[in-house]
C-alpha cells in the first residue's frame, strides 16, 4: 500500500531537516538532491517580512522569477558566507545579468539583523548581485522558519565578545517563479551540480 502524499511529504521535509542541520562552524554532511518520491513537497508559504530597505514584502514579491533562498544570520562567521558566496558564484555561471532568478536571504536573529545593517551586507564582495536581505519581527520569522522547515537556535557563547551565535541548519532551497519548491542543496554541493541544476530548471520548468 503507498503512503499518502501528505506522509511521503512529511517524511520528506524530516528528512531535509535533518541533512541540512548545521551549526555556524560545523561542517555540513549531505550533498545535494530532492528527497520526496512521490507528490509536492510542503515547503514554502506565505509570509511577510521588512526588506533591507525597510519596506515591507511578501512571499508575493519575489513571484515570477525562480528564487534561490538562504536563511542565515549576518554576524555567521563561516557557514553563512559561504553558503552565500557559492550562490553568487553559481550566479556568475548562469545568471550573470542576475536577472534570470531572485536570490533571497532570510535572517534567523532579527534580534540583530535590522534593515540597516541587512543593507550593508548582502553588499559584501561574492554575495549574489541583487540580492535581497529579508527580516522582520521574532513571530514574523518563526513563521517563514515553520514554511521552509528550518531550524534555528540561539546558543550563548560566554567566552566571545558576541552575547550568543545562532545555530541554524544550512540549507540553501530552490523555488520555482511561482514559490513552489523545485529543488535543495547543502554545504557540499558544488557551484558545477548547483548551476547544471538550476540551468535545467531554467529551460524545462522541472
Amino acid at each position: 500500500m503507498k503512503a499518502p502524499i501528505k506522509t511521503v511529504t512529511t517524511i520528506a521535509a524530516a528528512a531535509l531537516f535533518a541533512i541540512g542541520l548545521a551549526g555556524c562552524g560545523d561542517k555540513p554532511t549531505a550533498s545535494v538532491g530532492k528527497t520526496v518520491v512521490s507528490g509536492a513537497a510542503d515547503i514554502g508559504g506565505a509570509y511577510k517580512l521588512i526588506n533591507q530597505d525597510g519596506v515591507a514584502v511578501t512571499e508575493i514579491t519575489a513571484l515570477g522569477k525562480p528564487q534561490l533562498i538562504y536563511f542565515g544570520f549576518s554576524y555567521c562567521p563561516d557557514v553563512c558566507p559561504t553558503a552565500l558566496q557559492k550562490m553568487g558564484a553559481v550566479q556568475a555561471r548562469i545568471d550573470p545579468a542576475a536577472d534570470k532568478l531572485n536570490y533571497l536571504f532570510i535572517s534567523v536573529d532579527p534580534e540583530r539583523d535590522t534593515p540597516e545593517s541587512l543593507k550593508l551586507y548582502v553588499t559584501a564582495n561574492g554575495f549574489p548581485k541583487g540580492l535581497t536581505g529579508l527580516t522582520g519581527t521574532q513571530d514574523q520569522i518563526d513563521a517563514v522558519k515553520s514554511a521552509y522547515k528550518v531550524y534555528s537556535q540561539k546558543v550563548p557563547t560566554p567566552d566571545s565578545a558576541a552575547d550568543y551565535t545562532v545555530d541554524h541548519s544550512d540549507i540553501i532551497y530552490l523555488m520555482d517563479k511561482d514559490g513552489t519548491f523545485v529543488e535543495f542543496f547543502f554545504g557540499k554541493s558544488t557551484v558545477p551540480e548547483m548551476a547544471e541544476r538550476i540551468r535545467t530548471h531554467l529551460k524545462t520548468g522541472k
